[in-house]
């Protein structure tokens, strides 16, 4: 398997903290986003990851030049940032796979993710792109998801006042073989993930949900909000962690 990390943009949201540390670098607890992700999905079988740049590119590149998994990891430089929807099709012959993750690290899961790696390859016929969602009490500020009996997309709602429920797009997803296809045919050329390609795949989505904490760390109050709850609730989490790797195990 493979994996895109979408780490170029600016993190204008968080304000002066990405003055001199691109986003991809802020820490919940000890951990960078980086690190979040890329373990997370060693763990699952990733042999390949693809992170792109932009802002600050430099500071990734001396990070990822002293990390373990370096011999693993291909830096995807961005002179001018092409959007999440180009950063994939220009990258597709590097990419696509019988399944790629494909992640933005602004968001801290602690969720595992196995069971999202077992539901995409047992998703329904036809679907193409698995999205992982979960709860949000800001569904204003998220891409809220309507769902059919089988889990598969059928409307989806970006950044909308009033959304129909509190299901989010985590920005976290597995492409299978033939998302890439597909992309390949879409017209005009896709420049956003959310704006443009998932709305054109509308039916051919299966939706993953997670019950566990999960947050977007784009912003100071939420990377505090991450924070405090690993701060808070340490000794549950560990607990977690281990309750759902014993679990796993026993099935």
């Amino acid at each position: 398997m493979n994996a895109l990390l979408l780490a170029a943009g600016f993190g204008s949201r968080l304000g002066e903290m990405t003055i001199e540390t691109p986003k991809c670098l802020a820490k919940v607890g000890q951990e960078t986003m980086l690190d979040h992700w890329l373990f997370k999905l060693k763990q699952l079988g990733v042999k390949r990851f693809f992170i792109n740049t932009h802002y600050l590119a430099d500071k990734v590149q001396d990070f990822i030049a002293r990390h373990p998994l370096k011999d693993d990891i291909t830096l995807l430089h961005e002179p001018k940032l092409l959007g999440t929807g180009r950063t994939i099709l220009r990258n597709i012959e590097l990419l696509e796979d019988k399944a790629c993750f494909i992640v933005h690290v602004d968001n801290y899961c602690l969720d595992l993710l196995d069971r999202f790696l077992l539901a995409h390859m047992n998703r329904p016929g036809n679907t193409v792109l698995t999205m992982l969602t979960f709860t949000t009490n800001a569904p204003e500020k998220c891409g809220i998801v309507e769902v059919d009996k089988d889990k598969r997309l059928i409307s989806f709602h970006e950044k909308k006042e009033n959304p129909p429920s509190d299901r989010a797009n985590g920005a976290v997803y597995i492409a299978s073989r033939s998302f890439f296809e597909v992309l390949k045919s879409l017209e005009p050329e896709p420049t956003d993930l959310s704006c443009d390609i998932i709305p054109a795949l509308i039916g051919n989505i299966f939706c993953h949900h997670t019950d566990l904490y999960f947050e977007d760390i784009g912003t100071p109050s939420s990377l505090r909000k991450a924070n405090e709850f690993l701060n808070r609730d340490f000794s549950d989490v560990s607990a977690t962690r281990v309750k759902q790797k014993t679990s796993r195990i026993s099935k």
